[in-house]
C-alpha cells in the first residue's frame, strides 16, 4: 500500500477536527449572544424576566421566549381545558395535588417532521468504498473533537406542543409560572408552599403552542385555555 494516501489521511484528519472545532465555537458564542434577554451592562433587561420560571419535559427557554414574544390566538379548538382540578375546587393543603389538561380540539397539532431521505436502488462499489472511507475519516474526526458540549448549552429544541402555565391571584399575576410539554404538572414543595402561602383563591391559565426547534410553526399558535380556578385550604 502506497504511504501517500496515510500521509495524505494523517494531515486532513487534524485539519478537519480544528475547522470543525472553530465552527462550533462560533456557533456556540452566537448563540449565547443571539438569546441574551437584555443589555446587563446598563442594569436593565430588554427581554422578559424568566428568572422564576420553572421548566419541566425538557422545554427550554428559547421557546418560551417565542411563545411571549407572539399574538395569542383564541381558538377554542387548539387552547386548552383542564381535567383536574374542577374549577372552583377547594384542595387539601397537606400534598401537592396534579393538575391534568388537554388540548380541546380532537386532532392536535403536531411539529412536522421530517420526510425520510429517498433510498437508492444500489450503489456502485466505488461508490460503497468511498462512502465508507468517508465514514470513517469523520469518525476519526469526531474522536478528536469528543462530545458536542456547547451548542446545546439551553438544552435540546423543542419539537412539538408546549404549555405555558401562570397562576395568579387578584392581587398577584404570575405567583408562579411553569413552561413545559406535558399534559400534566405537580408542584414540588417549594412551588407548592408558595401557592399554600397566598392565602386567596387562585388561578391558573394556559398558554401553548406547537414548535419546530424552539421557533413556532405557521399556524401553530400560541393559543389561549380556559383557565380553572381553585382554593388551598389551610
Amino acid at each position: 500500500m502506497s504511504r501517500t494516501p496515510i500521509l495524505q489521511r494523517a494531515l486532513l484528519v487534524p485539519a478537519l477536527a480544528a475547522l470543525v472545532s472553530a465552527a462550533m465555537y462560533a456557533g456556540a458564542c452566537g448563540h449565547s449572544h443571539d438569546h441574551d434577554h437584555g443589555d446587563t451592562s446598563s442594569g436593565t433587561s430588554s427581554g422578559p424576566n424568566l428568572d422564576d420560571v420553572i421548566y419541566e419535559g425538557g422545554a427550554t427557554d428559547e421557546a418560551l421566549i417565542a411563545l411571549l414574544a407572539a399574538e395569542p390566538k383564541d381558538e377554542p379548538s387548539q387552547g386548552t381545558a383542564f381535567d383536574a382540578p374542577e374549577d372552583g375546587a377547594t384542595l387539601p393543603g397537606d400534598a401537592a395535588p396534579e393538575l391534568t389538561f388537554h388540548v380541546a380540539g380532537a386532532a392536535q397539532r403536531t411539529a412536522p417532521r421530517a420526510a425520510p431521505a429517498p433510498r437508492s436502488a444500489g450503489a456502485a462499489p466505488g461508490a460503497r468504498e468511498a462512502g465508507a472511507a468517508g465514514a470513517s475519516l469523520w469518525a476519526e474526526v469526531g474522536a478528536l473533537l469528543g462530545p458536542v458540549r456547547a451548542a446545546q448549552a439551553h438544552g435540546t429544541p423543542i419539537n412539538g406542543r408546549a404549555y405555558f402555565l401562570v397562576f395568579s391571584t387578584a392581587e398577584r399575576e404570575g405567583l408562579l409560572r411553569v413552561f413545559t410539554t406535558k399534559l400534566s404538572y405537580t408542584p414540588d414543595a417549594a412551588a407548592w408552599e408558595k401557592l399554600r402561602a397566598a392565602g386567596a383563591p387562585l388561578t391558573v391559565s394556559v398558554l401553548n403552542a406547537v414548535f419546530e426547534n424552539n421557533r413556532i410553526v405557521q399556524g401553530g399558535g400560541p393559543f389561549t385555555g380556559e383557565p380553572v380556578s381553585f382554593s388551598v385550604a389551610p
